[in-house]
């Protein structure tokens, strides 16, 4: 019995559909296709831990002399569920593409909200050029959206980590929890910032209104400004939430 009979049979034991059980190990339902129909082979790395998901020896798989009659299973119901132990190791790779995430939606987040300030000075000194203005910010949002579509891409690659009864490995709460502890002066900067830019946003235009209403590069300036203000108070309250919610995430794991 070859490797690619002996996934799809533990598979199929298991009552997992290719997407399922590629969720499990990491893999796109894709790459578990081919190694069920042996266009391709699975590398060491993966053979150990399809091994270690279903509970059998690595030799078992990899030794076409030997089948699956002497495997012992685990009850079919533990596989749907996606039962399993987190590991440290898994947890950190998880919490460093979650900060990952969070500085490249403060990225979007300012694309969106400063998109309009290349416009607003084409048209302040050349109003012929408004078109080209408009151009710039729809590649501004654009931009933003691809940033925000990969961001959670590649956020869905960790989803397996958390679906079914997954418990964390020994020690890992108690890293996981001070790490978060660390990051709390972090969050709570990040909270007052933004708190405040939220509540200023609007002076430097209350300031130029206050002093002129028809200085149109002023008004212009302090738009642009009120604007980059805005950004920043919610991209300090977007990283600081979205990095928090992750701890919170990995800590709601047995």
């Amino acid at each position: 019995m070859i490797l690619s009979e002996k996934i799809c049979e533990l598979r199929k034991r298991a009552g997992l559909s290719q997407e399922e059980f590629g969720a499990e190990i990491g893999v796109s339902r894709q790459a578990v296709s081919k190694w069920e129909t042996a266009q391709a082979m699975p590398d060491l790395n993966k053979v150990i831990a399809i091994a270690k998901y279903f509970s059998v020896p690595a030799d078992l798989l990899l030794n076409d002399e030997y089948d699956l009659s002497s495997a012992v299973m685990p009850a079919a119901p533990a596989f749907a569920e996606g039962a399993g132990t987190v590991s440290l190791e898994e947890i950190q790779a998880y919490l460093g593409v979650r900060k990952t995430a969070a500085r490249n939606l403060v990225a979007a987040v300012f694309l969106f909200f400063l998109s309009p300030l290349a416009g607003i000075f084409i048209t302040v000194f050349n109003e012929k050029l408004y078109l080209a203005g408009l151009l710039l910010q729809i590649v501004a949002l654009a931009a933003a959206a691809v940033i925000l579509v990969l961001t959670f891409l590649r956020l869905s690659g960790s989803r397996h980590l958390f679906r079914g009864q997954k418990e964390l490995a020994y020690g890992v709460r108690g890293a996981v929890t001070e790490q978060r502890k660390q990051f709390e002066r972090t969050f709570l900067l990040c909270m007052i910032t933004g708190v405040i830019c939220m509540f200023l946003f609007v002076v430097p235009m209350m300031t130029v209104s206050a002093f002129t209403d028809t200085n149109n590069a002023a008004i212009a300036a302090a738009g642009c400004v009120m604007l980059a203000v805005f950004a920043l108070g919610i991209s300090c309250i977007v990283y600081a939430v979205f990095v928090d919610r992750g701890f919170r995430k990995v800590l709601k794991l047995k």
